[in-house]
Formats: C-alpha cells, structure tokens, sequence
C-alpha cells in the first residue's frame, strides 16, 4: 500500500488481433502472456486477458521450446511459440517470438479485481531487454530479437533507442520507442552485461555541512530497471545510507528488510548522488542527484514511513521509485548500448 509505480503498453498478438496489456521491464528481455492453461490457481487470475493459438490464425508452434524464468519477486514457466505482433497498429514484418505461461507466481498472479473501473489490470510482461538477455539464450538455445530490437529491424521505429518516463503523481507515464523524450538534456553510461546494467562506482550522501562517499573497491553493475519498484543496495551500502539519511537515530528493519524511519524526514534536504563513468568523457563520472524526501514513501495502513531501497546480496537495482524523477534512455545502436539519464 505504498504510492508505487510501472508503465504499462498495449500490444496486439496473433490474428485477428488479441490486445493484452503488459508490463514495460527493462530487466527482462522476453515477453510473455498468459495461455489458456495457465488457471487462477496455478497464477493467472480469470481476468487477465489469455492467449488463445485456437483463434489465431497466424500462430505457429515451437516444439520443445521451454521458458522458466525467475525474477527479483516471481517466476514464470510455460514455453515460446511464434506469431505476428503489432504496437499501435505497426506489425512487425515478420513471425516474433514469443512466450506463453502456464504457471506464474509474483506481481501479476497476486492483482485483485475491483470495482474500479479505471483499474488497468497487467496481463504480463513485456521484455524490453536486450537479444544475449533472453532466457532462451542464457540456457544455451536459439538466438532472437526481443520486440523492440524486432521493431527497429523491422523499421517500425526509425532508430534503435527508446526512452521511459514513468508516471509521477498526476503526470502520465509515456514509452517512446525509436526516439527520445524531446526537450531533455541526457548524460550516457556505457551499458554492461546481457542486460540493461550499468556500472556504479559510488554512492554519495550530502548535507549542508557535509558529504560522505560509499565507493565500491571493484566494478560493481545495478540493472536500471523499469519492472521494479524498489531499490535494491548491497547490504552494507543499505545500512550505512539509512544511518546517514536518519542522522544515526534509530532505524528499524522489518523482516522483508525495508527500513522504517521517521516521517520527519520526508521533508529532509539531504541529497544522494549516484555515480557512473561516463560514455562520452573516458575516465570521467557522471552523477545522478535525488533529495532524501524523494527516497521516503508513507505507507497507507499504518502511516509508517518507509525508506524505498533494500539491502540485498546478489542483485543490485535502481527501480522506479528512483527511475520516476528521471527520463532514462534505452541506447542499443552503437558496438556497446548505452543508458542515458536526465532529471525531469
């Protein structure tokens, strides 16, 4: 029950057209939609949109061709198929490679309906990510181009970038797809890894009378990764940042590891800077600034306030809750794909 945020797009599968809404995720490179099989009880609520290959003509069998999938909160397991897609009306011009999901646990298996009737419910996930990040790859399968990678080499968009903002109070969230948000100022990382990572060589936390630097002793990669709410720290970083934002006062953990502090600070001043080498500046940084009161959210049941990162020992993300004051590009046209930033 805390103000979170996703970005959501519509895209058209099979033929005729079945419509399915799903979630924009940047940490994942395959895209995938309920199939007929997948039940209530095995994580696919009866009102999620469901893939029918019965009512499409176009659709196309891929024998033996499983998909088991973990996610920072979640699972899916079903297998891939092929058929036609469309995004606002343009079709990729070929058969693209899907996934269908017989089983999936997380987010989209645990939405409630509601008599709301602006509730935008998500059928699944569209994976933004790049083609060495689908799981088909990683687990030593076929090579294929996640949907915007077919987009752009289909000329749907005319360059090989997208750019996310994500919805922040009463502003909409918006995806442009083969440009950037105009009007924006971006500084560039490289992109490291088969997904859309970058290296962050240190944290920063400043107040008016002093700056105190967390610097990390190797190359260290965070996913920017739109299909996550939180942020998720090495666990030392998470504590000392908590000790510093709450000026050594008390900061109690519960058991999902976030931090409780005092609403007080919400209206704090203090900032933390996030660090990157430049793509553009070779041997330079560059930074990304947010007030502390950005990086507090009060929760609804019981008006605790919450800091929005997690200590964690393995993945490290920068996720909405941070990625919502910033309109971040998606750069896959050069040898190395970058990651761009700018303050909204």
């Amino acid at each position: 029950d805390l103000d979170l945020s996703e970005v959501a797009v519509k895209v058209q599968i099979g033929t005729p057209a079945q419509e399915f809404m799903l979630l924009f995720d940047t940490g994942s490179a395959d895209t995938w939609v309920p199939s007929l099989q997948c039940t209530t009880k095995t994580g696919c609520p009866d009102f999620l949109h469901h893939y029918d290959t019965d009512a499409s003509t176009s659709h196309q069998k891929i024998e033996n061709d499983t998909l088991s999938i973990t996610y920072g909160i979640g699972s899916a397991e079903g297998h891939y198929f092929q058929d036609i897609v469309s995004l606002g009306g343009q079709y990729i011009n070929q058969q693209q490679t899907l996934a269908m999901i017989d089983k999936a646990v997380g987010p989209i298996s645990q939405q409630n309906q509601s008599t709301d009737v602006d509730q935008v419910f998500l059928d699944g996930i569209f994976g933004a990510g790049l083609p060495a990040g689908t799981v088909r790859y990683m687990q030593g399968g076929d090579f294929y181009d996640p949907l915007i990678v077919a987009l752009y080499k289909s000329k749907v968009i005319p360059n090989p970038v997208f750019s996310v903002s994500i919805a922040q109070d009463d502003a909409e969230g918006s995806v442009i797809l083969g440009d950037t948000h105009p009007g924006y100022i971006y500084i560039y990382t490289d992109a490291v890894g088969p997904r859309w990572s970058a290296h962050v060589t240190d944290f920063e936390f400043q107040t008016a009378n002093e700056t105190k630097n967390f610097q990390f002793n190797q190359k260290t990669p965070f996913g920017i990764d739109t299909g996550s709410n939180f942020m998720y720290l090495p666990e030392p970083l998470a504590r000392d940042l908590a000790k510093s934002i709450t000026q050594n006062s008390t900061v109690n953990q519960e058991e999902s590891g976030i931090y409780v502090v005092d609403c007080q600070f919400q209206e704090s001043r203090d900032l933390v800077k996030i660090y990157f080498p430049s793509s553009d500046l070779p041997g330079k940084r560059i930074f990304i600034s947010l007030p502390v009161k950005e990086l507090i959210s009060k929760r609804e049941s019981d008006g605790q306030c919450l800091l929005l990162f997690l200590p964690s020992n393995d993945k490290f993300i920068l996720g909405n809750m941070l990625l919502r004051h910033f309109i971040t590009v998606y750069d896959f046209g050069g040898s190395v794909p970058r990651i761009g930033f700018s303050p909204v």
